[in-house]
């Protein structure tokens, strides 16, 4: 019932013994959601309790779960070792504790162990080093991500499929602006109408709960990129942030546009274009060997010229994996002036500048690519010049 394949799973694990060795660990306890779904296959909403990933540099990995998933981490963990803690015990004290024995079944009760520290509580850390008092916690964070940036061909075809899903939501977003209709009303449809996508897509894999679409309308709504949905209702002559974000296995994926809805004036129509220029000279921009710090050498310059550049609000892009609203991202792929890093073929990131003009708006196109041997392909097959509804 998993959502890869054996040799995807594999491959993931055998990479993950290079870092280990690298690093000179003899296992890693994986904290964070996003890198327990990545090497297990089992994701689920935490309410409180936890679940870890143990991977060993030799022997198998363990998987730790609360008794509340019942039989949902054996039938879709990737592991066949899957150890259940009860509510007996705190959710703390129970996780900790079968950590422990899925360590000692192998052999492991002292040397150097691989921790994740950007996402691990001072109050964890302190359970295991009691509990493990003859190892020495290492962070493994950054290596770990390093071993995730580049997407594999399933990867990439889960990621395509769920950039097409966006476009359906996005064309559902489109049909359903009207005046009078609310916010929350447009994001209803373009949900409903991705995850019927989803249903003929991906039909053997559950219905992640935190698909969204945030409609946001009006100067003050558009100002920034993330606001959730209200009861206002849309009116004619307005400028609209259409977003969109299906989660399908864990994974993100984006498609957001700058709509005016009526007819467009010169005061919105010129920071618009300005910020669709940038945002397609920034594409020109994905290709192998260009690094993540040179993407603002020429969108920086079209809106210095422009008279935008104090209106920037963040950098121009990131790399996409398993991330949302409230787990992961990969930082090592972020489009920003300190990160020199160069794109590589089966990289998949976001081109999204954006500005945001006092008294006029906020405007952003956000797209998604992978990035191929020879420059980009485009995922989010959408429209992403100028968006007027009439």
């Amino acid at each position: 019932m998993g959502t890869f394949s054996h040799s995807e799973m594999q491959n993931r694990l055998n990479c993950l013994t290079g870092v280990m060795e690298d690093a000179d660990v003899e296992a890693i306890i994986a904290t964070s959601f996003h890198n327990v779904l990545y090497y297990s296959d089992f994701w689920m909403t935490p309410f409180g309790r936890g679940h870890y990933a143990v991977m060993m540099k030799a022997g198998e990995g363990a998987l730790i779960a609360p008794r509340i998933e019942f039989d949902r981490p054996a039938n879709y963990s990737w592991f066949d070792d899957v150890r259940i803690y009860w509510d007996t015990k705190s959710p703390l004290e129970g996780s900790v504790r079968l950590i422990v024995e899925a360590m000692a079944d192998r052999g492991i009760t002292s040397g150097r162990i691989g921790v994740e520290y950007e996402y691990l509580t001072v109050g964890f850390h302190r359970s295991l080093q009691e509990a493990l008092p003859n190892c020495e916690f290492v962070d493994i964070t950054l290596p770990v991500m390093e071993a995730q940036i580049i997407k594999s061909e399933e990867e990439v075809a889960l990621m395509r499929g769920g950039a097409q899903v966006a476009v359906v939501g996005a064309e559902a977003f489109m049909s359903t602006i009207a005046v009078g209709v609310t916010e929350v009303e447009v994001a209803r449809v373009a949900v409903a109408a991705m995850e019927d996508e989803m249903r003929i897509r991906f039909p053997d894999l559950e219905v992640q709960e935190d698909t969204f679409s945030w409609c946001q309308s009006g100067v003050d709504r558009t100002y920034v990129a993330h606001a959730p949905n209200t009861w206002r209702p849309i009116e004619r002559n307005q400028l609209l942030s259409l977003n969109v974000f299906p989660m399908i296995a864990g994974y993100y994926h984006l498609l957001e546009r700058s709509v005016f809805f009526g007819e467009l004036p010169d005061t919105v129509r010129k920071p618009l274009e300005v910020q669709i220029a940038a945002h397609h000279a920034g594409i020109k921009m994905l290709r192998p060997g260009v690094r993540f710090n040179q993407i603002d050498d020429v969108i920086d310059p079209i809106l210095e010229s422009s008279g935008y550049l104090s209106d920037r609000t963040f950098g121009s892009g990131h790399s996409f994996g398993i991330m949302s609203r409230w787990y992961g991202r990969d930082e090592i792929g972020e489009m920003r002036p300190y990160n020199n890093r160069e794109l590589q073929p089966n990289m998949v990131v976001s081109m999204e500048p954006m500005i945001s003009v006092e008294n006029i708006g906020g405007f952003r196109h956000a797209d998604m690519f992978l990035i191929t041997a020879d420059g980009s392909e485009l995922l989010t097959t959408f429209d992403n010049g100028l968006l007027v509804k009439s």
